[in-house]
């Protein structure tokens, strides 16, 4: 049976999805040389290939991968995503007409979320993740469908029907967007937002400053006669400061 008509005509039971997507936790333990528990806190692209293939293997008997052929398909983190989980790309040659994949993995995202203390649930896909682990497999899972369409169909869109239709029945997705936890949201949560007044220390000196912008981090005005002159008519310099190291220098009036 072709892929294509895998996907639409032959979809496992909701009880055999759950029990793959468990079987694929265990395996991918057992063959990673990084990954110690669920709240991993280190992990290596060569367990993003290990997903792949388990996937591939468990769920598609080996037809993803023989319907890519010759066609190369890479993996990689992307510790600068912070508002998308994955991206799946397809690439093509203009010389040769040949393509090439590449599924990414946003590393901020995942670390970011399930640490103690933390305020609400995440859910990827519509599914709760209570795990790191769990949170990557339905990321990933959300990336190999838009894969599975690229080699099935030539274009993927994950608002379409027919994504939807393959992830639910698939991998028993709810919904094609992510909640997942980010650095923002925790910078916010904390007090540390656009506008609040902070403090923190900058190569042995303690400063004071309004927060510009939050993003992996932390952009800080401090006022400095040297510096660019803005809106407001007065000099500052721009730092740019890990969230965790900063502390509100008076309470934000709209917590």
């Amino acid at each position: 049976m072709e892929l294509a008509d895998l996907l639409l005509r032959q979809a496992p039971t909701p009880s055999t999805v759950l029990e793959k997507q468990f079987d694929i936790q265990r395996r991918l333990f057992t063959q990673s040389r990084v990954l110690l528990h669920a709240n991993f806190t280190n992990i290596q692209v060569r367990d993003l290939r290990t997903l792949f293939e388990l996937y591939d293997e468990g769920l598609f008997n080996g037809r993803c991968r023989l319907t890519l052929g010759e066609q190369p398909i890479g993996f990689r983190f992307a510790p600068r995503m912070t508002r998308t989980a994955g991206t799946t790309s397809r690439i093509t040659d203009r010389r040769t007409g040949t393509s090439s994949f590449e599924i990414a993995i946003a590393t901020s995202m995942l670390f970011d979320g399930f640490q103690e203390g933390d305020h609400r649930e995440v859910t990827v896909c519509g599914v709760e993740c209570e795990t790191r682990l769990e949170a990557l497999q339905r990321v990933f899972e959300h990336e190999l469908v838009h894969l599975l369409e690229f080699l099935c169909w030539q274009e993927s869109k994950c608002s379409q029907p027919r994504f939807q239709q393959i992830a639910s029945n698939w991998f028993l997705h709810k919904s094609h967007t992510h909640a997942m936890i980010t650095r923002r949201e925790r910078a916010a949560v904390s007090g540390i937002r656009p506008g609040a007044r902070v403090r923190f220390e900058y190569e042995g000196r303690a400063m004071q400053g309004v927060v510009n912008r939050v993003t992996k981090r932390a952009t800080i005005l401090v006022e400095d006669p040297t510096g660019m002159r803005y809106s407001d008519g007065k000099r500052y310099g721009k730092y740019y400061i890990p969230i965790s190291w900063l502390e509100l220098d008076e309470p934000d009036p709209r917590i």
